[in-house]
């Protein structure tokens, strides 16, 4: 079902709902890759894809809700499709840094933690991984499905921008009857084999804690009024653990409280930092790569389905035209944290997606 969409060249998303056992294809009936402003999105109907940082080269996009279909897994349809390898990729992968390089940049940012720049600051990496000649994307989706039952599955195809999947576990704003909800996702510790939740350290208490304030805060300076939270409790992700506190804000009908909504919580310290600005004046002098959709936000809203939208963690680029694909993952770094832990816990964090891509067939890696 998936190989034949993307033969036919049409923008179109594939999703499953946590803990559902059906698949949404949302199916645009042109090829034009449409964009928007959040404020748009009350009269917009779709799927929406937008980027970590506003000055990303890449623009916030939808994919228009024309048609849309459920479907379940075994119904597979089309063949693999075949990927190309071309003559260069300068154009197409950013910098990648290595261990070594990651641990230097961990450094730098606990120093200027230190100096007292900022209380918090999420690093990320991305990492390429090749790819077989052919690729079944639907065999691809229909793993994650299987191995990530608790978290947002999505598959979203634009057409020369390649594709973009993930096993998301983050909730950022969810359309309830009386209200919507947020949620705090922050502290992250690997299971261990018994997959028993994990004793939380002050570390992570902590990093919940300046979450959880943080979206509080800027709720209330927006002008929302929120419910008491629930949480925090434990979420599993693939092999991560994860603190997580569920924030209620009363809906008041007006059609620019989404825009407001999303001016207030995205980015959030979870994929960010704190304070924000701080944090992302230190990201964009230390990252140095444009994390582009990774850590954006992304779901269907208006359609004929819940209009959620989640954090687009725990995912994955199949660069568009070539037999390469970028995983990425980050953590939080805080006062306490351990360089070397730091790394690890982002080897982990890529393997809810390396750990599919090993299941497919001449998958090497």
């Amino acid at each position: 079902m998936i190989n034949l969409l993307i033969k036919t060249g049409y923008p179109f998303v594939t999703f499953r709902y946590p803990h559902e056992s059906e698949f949404i294809n949302i199916v645009q009936n042109d090829r034009e890759i449409n964009t928007f402003r959040p404020e748009e999105m009350p009269d917009l109907s779709g799927f929406f894809l937008a980027p970590f940082d506003e000055g990303s080269r890449l623009p916030p996009v939808y994919i228009r809700h024309d048609l849309s279909y459920t479907w379940a897994p075994g119904h597979e349809g089309s063949g693999p499709v075949a990927l190309q390898e071309p003559e260069t990729t300068a154009s197409h992968d950013p910098d990648i840094p290595g261990k070594k390089a990651y641990l230097k940049k961990i450094g730098e940012i606990l120093s200027r933690i230190e100096q007292g720049q900022a209380e918090k600051v999420v690093l990320t990496r991305p990492e390429a991984v090749p790819l077989p000649e052919v690729f079944d994307f639907t065999a691809f989706f229909t793993t994650l499905h299987h191995q990530y039952p608790a978290a947002f599955i999505f598959l979203v195809y634009l057409p020369g921008r390649g594709i973009w999947a993930g096993a998301t576990p983050e909730v950022l704003l969810n359309a309830t009857g009386q209200y919507y909800e947020t949620t705090a996702l922050a502290g992250t510790l690997p299971l261990d084999e018994s997959r028993s939740i994990p004793d939380w350290g002050s570390k992570e208490l902590h990093e919940q804690q300046i979450v959880t304030d943080y979206i509080l805060e800027e709720l209330r300076r927006a002008g929302f009024r929120t419910v008491p939270n629930k949480g925090p409790h434990t979420v599993i992700a693939g092999g991560m653990a994860h603190l997580e506190t569920t924030i209620r804000i009363a809906r008041t009908g007006h059609p620019e409280d989404i825009a407001r909504l999303l001016q207030a919580l995205h980015p959030t310290p979870a994929i960010c930092g704190y304070p924000q600005q701080a944090a992302l004046e230190i990201l964009r002098e230390t990252e140095l790569y444009d994390r582009q959709y990774y850590t954006g936000y992304l779901g269907p809203w208006n359609t004929r389905y819940p209009s959620r939208l989640y954090i687009n963690i725990r995912s994955m680029q199949f660069l568009p035209g070539m037999r390469r694909a970028l995983l990425y993952a980050g953590g939080g770094l805080t006062a306490a944290s351990v360089p070397e832990k730091e790394w690890e816990e982002t080897r982990l964090k890529m393997n809810t997606l390396l750990s599919v891509l090993e299941k497919m067939p001449n998958f090497t890696g």
